[in-house]
């Protein structure tokens, strides 16, 4: 009998972290690695997915051609909580499960969020790099509190933001589709529209996850609803915002500045959003701290294990691949 593989492509997964990786070791599980991002052949990567029972994926594109390739493929595990980059309804038609890690990254990317809204306020990355250089240039930022902060989707990591940013002193709004009544209420959110949120808010901060209906969300349209000067911080995905639309906006100075940890490309290489003074960017690492990786890696050997000895895992995606069983 082959042994039961486990599929890698993960970054992280058993590198700052080994010791998910382990348990699955001990339990008997084959480990074999792709890595994203690590520049190896894409028909490597199909393969080794001849031999995978389970893979433990970021953000590589799942979709039939990969499924075909893999015949014995019974789990996807998301090192994460978005999965967009899956074609879920594909995988369920094959009766493979796909689990996520939820809450494993919120407290790490809410961190984030608040660390590039304070860095693009009060221009940290300029002031240090003017240090560095031997001056010793001042630079004129801009406070919190007071200011109107819209909140663009409260789920998990919305909320957490709306918590921290809330000891700032600002005044809370938020809108989503799906509004956390007793959450909102006990935070403090004043539930608006989005064109309210757009014409109110000096700060907006996006957390909306990346479908059919957000990609382009914020685009020309939308960024003409709001406030002149307004600041945006963008820890969701990087195609919810048109870059092209946010270049002329940050250019005219009616976007003061955009903090971002995504991009409509990733690695995005040139893009002309960097050429700009008012520009914040980080390499999509909002999940990256110790803890958050030892979480997302203890929920992706859960559901390796679980699938492993022929349980059912939990934060399932797809419970329908069940009924079709």
């Amino acid at each position: 009998m082959k042994p039961w593989t486990l599929l890698v492509t993960t970054r992280s997964f058993g590198r700052e972290v080994p010791e998910p990786m382990e348990r699955l070791k001990q339990a008997g599980i084959r480990i074999v690695e792709w890595r994203e991002g690590s520049g190896l052949a894409e028909s490597d990567l199909l393969d080794k997915l001849a031999e995978t029972d389970a893979w433990a994926v970021s953000f590589h594109p799942i979709g039939p051609k990969q499924l075909d390739a893999a015949p014995r493929l019974k789990l996807i595990a998301k090192h994460g909580v978005g999965v967009d980059n899956i074609d879920i309804a594909e995988a369920t038609k094959r009766g493979v499960i796909i689990t996520t890690a939820p809450s494993a990254n919120d407290q790490a990317v809410a961190d984030l969020t608040m660390a590039l809204l304070l860095s693009m306020l009060r221009r940290i990355p300029e002031a240090s790099a003017s240090v560095k250089a031997g001056r010793w240039d001042r630079f004129l930022g801009f406070g919190m509190n007071g200011k109107v902060m819209g909140i663009l989707g409260l789920g998990r990591i919305g909320q957490n933001v709306a918590r921290r940013a809330k000891g700032f002193g600002v005044e809370l709004i938020g809108a989503d589709p799906v509004w956390p009544d007793a959450a909102a209420r006990d935070i403090g959110i004043r539930q608006v529209t989005m064109p309210e949120l757009f014409a109110t808010a000096d700060i907006i901060s996006l957390h909306a996850p990346l479908t059919r209906e957000t990609e382009g969300l914020i685009g020309g349209h939308e960024i003409a609803q709001m406030k002149p000067g307004v600041w945006i911080v963008n820890t969701s995905r990087g195609k919810v915002v048109n870059e092209k639309a946010l270049y002329d906006a940050l250019v005219s100075r009616k976007v003061a500045g955009y903090a971002s940890d995504v991009f409509e490309k990733e690695p995005p290489g040139f893009n002309p959003l960097f050429l700009l003074p008012n520009v914040i960017g980080t390499p999509h690492m909002g999940t990256h701290t110790r803890e958050s990786i030892q979480q997302m890696g203890d929920r992706v050997a859960d559901a390796v294990l679980s699938v492993f000895r022929g349980e059912r895992p939990e934060n399932v995606v797809n419970p329908e691949v069940f009924a079709r069983r």
